[in-house]
């Protein structure tokens, strides 16, 4: 609804004189900045009432008063912008209610402006309040960051000038980093949170959003090994092994020999110190020996065999 000249003059002396005491008395908190939100920063100009403050952070004054636009992981928009001329301008859902028309809710959906913002000291009989965010050939749209294109406030405030507004809202893809062992992610909105911290033998690499674990290693040529490997029948053999990254670990021979070993304590599983291995049983047939184990990647290794044969006899015909 349109003002008259007169009225529109009284109504800016009249909101000059309490905005300032509304701004000291009631600080306004930015309910999505509190939620891990991505803030509005800079300015929207109105031809008519002058610069709209959209985050405290402009003029350093968020200690003092805690306010500005900001926007959720989903997009939604809330808190306060401020006009020294007209007072609060709400995004908030809770002010919203009953708008002209479409979808009440501020909204930045993808690069677009969306919904309605309301000024709060709207008397509800010559202004309604509303500042209409996009509408046919109009509305605020972000590149790189930067706003551009215009609102819409009625007579009021007429056309708003979001040219000197930014945010980093959708400016990031998603990516993961490590700090230390701590999985870091950047989310669209250029935010840094941490994720997890890994406990080794896990550990952080850098573009996986999970702790990761080392594979199964043999660190000794042959991995299972028998030595010797050709014995007179009714010998002995020793049994080798080397191998690391696991949580269990089984030798088996097909003469009954069997050996576990279960949650080595530092996941690295070898067959004796020294040079004597695990001593067989008597060999009087040829036996194979496999090795399997379960690594702290969870995964099943692929068996390893080592085969031990009877020395032949030969005899004069």
């Amino acid at each position: 609804m349109r003002l008259a000249g007169y009225q529109w003059g009284m109504l800016v002396v009249l909101a000059s004189c309490v905005m300032l005491a509304i701004l000291l008395s009631v600080p306004r908190v930015v309910l999505s900045q509190q939620n891990g939100g991505t803030v509005i920063t800079g300015w929207a100009w109105s031809d008519t009432i002058g610069w709209i403050d959209l985050n405290c952070a402009n003029t350093n004054s968020c200690g003092a008063h805690n306010f500005g636009l900001s926007v959720a992981q989903n997009g939604d928009i809330s808190g306060y912008a401020w006009s020294d001329n007209i007072g609060w301008m709400s995004a908030n859902t809770s002010d919203l209610s009953g708008c002209p028309s479409g979808a009440c809710k501020a909204k930045l959906s993808g690069n677009n402006l969306q919904g309605w913002m309301r000024a709060l000291s709207q008397n509800g009989n010559g202004w309604d309040g509303w500042i209409s965010l996009s509408g046919s050939g109009y509305g605020p749209t972000t590149s790189g960051g930067n706003f551009s294109g215009y609102a819409w406030g009625s007579d009021v405030i007429g056309w708003m000038d979001w040219s000197q507004a930014h945010t980093t809202f959708g400016q990031c893809a998603v990516s993961y980093s490590c700090s230390g062992q701590t999985i870091q992610q950047t989310d669209t909105s250029c935010e840094v949170n941490n994720v997890t911290t890994c406990t080794a033998p896990a550990f952080c690499s850098a573009g996986s959003s999970a702790c990761l674990y080392p594979d199964i290693t043999y660190p000794t040529a042959g991995n299972l090994s028998v030595r010797p490997a050709v014995v007179p029948s009714g010998f002995t053999t020793a049994v080798h092994w080397d191998v690391q990254n696991v949580t269990t670990c089984t030798v088996t021979g097909t003469n009954g020999d069997t050996w576990t070993v279960l949650g080595a304590a530092d996941n690295n599983w070898k067959s004796a110190s020294g040079a004597n291995g695990k001593r067989s049983r008597p060999i009087t047939a040829q036996v194979t020996y496999t090795l399997m184990c379960t690594g702290v990647n969870g995964l099943q290794s692929e068996p390893q065999t080592a085969t031990v044969n009877i020395l032949p006899i030969f005899q004069e015909v």
